[in-house]
């Protein structure tokens, strides 16, 4: 048990999670000086449907599945590679928001039909959750994260479970921009820091890779 928890980094992870957490809480806290304001045309084009704060709040179950999985199946290099866009993106995204605060005001005027359910589940989240620090949308990255992590154990899990966690993972994605949490902006912002660090580790394996080789190398010779 100890050496699984070693391999897998559970401590350093946790220690991570509880800094990010504190940090993450004083920028919610804490108003900045200024806030640039994300918006773009196609944000009015998108419709506020209070439906989708089920898929919204579905975020939260759906990254518990999945780092469950992720840790449990993942073998050591491609948990390590979930590991660095998981904790690099965040990382990412917090220094973000404080050298260039962000904001929305999607959310005026809008009506909630406090009648229904998820008229008064979205009232209460938006409630609690201020329109602030929302540039890369971290519901939209740490989706496309987590999906990834399923798409590397293709093989382990059964075809219907990667199908549910694509379309789930879709739909959270989506619920960021029906719900007015999110500009589109902001998850085109989510996808290129995605993009980009795969880049990076790839660049960086490869480097990897060739030194390893070129120390053997030298050794056989």
């Amino acid at each position: 048990m100890k050496k699984f928890i070693k391999d897998r980094y559970l401590i350093p992870l946790g220690v991570w999670f509880v800094i990010y957490m504190a940090l993450f809480l004083y920028l919610e806290i804490c108003e900045p000086e200024s806030v640039h304001l994300i918006f773009c045309r196609f944000d009015q084009k998108i419709p506020f449907i209070q439906a989708f704060i089920y898929p919204y709040l579905s975020w939260f179950p759906y990254i518990g599945v999945c780092t469950w999985l992720a840790v449990r199946n993942l073998e050591s290099e491609q948990y390590k590679k979930a590991v660095f866009l998981l904790t690099a993106g965040m990382n990412v995204f917090l220094i973000t928001s404080y050298a260039w605060p962000t904001g929305l005001d999607l959310r005026e005027g809008i009506q909630y039909h406090t009648g229904t359910l998820s008229g008064r589940l979205i009232q209460f989240v938006q409630t609690i959750d201020t329109p602030k620090s929302v540039f890369p949308s971290m519901h939209a990255y740490v989706s496309i994260a987590f999906q990834y992590t399923l798409e590397l154990q293709k093989g382990r899990l059964p075809l219907w479970g990667l199908w549910v966690g694509r379309l789930l993972a879709a739909a959270i994605i989506l619920s960021t921009m029906f719900t007015k949490q999110h500009s589109a902006v902001d998850l085109l912002g989510a996808v290129l820091l995605f993009c980009l660090l795969m880049g990076v580790y790839a660049l960086t394996e490869e480097k990897y890779l060739c030194r390893r080789g070129q120390i053997r190398k030298s050794r056989l010779e």
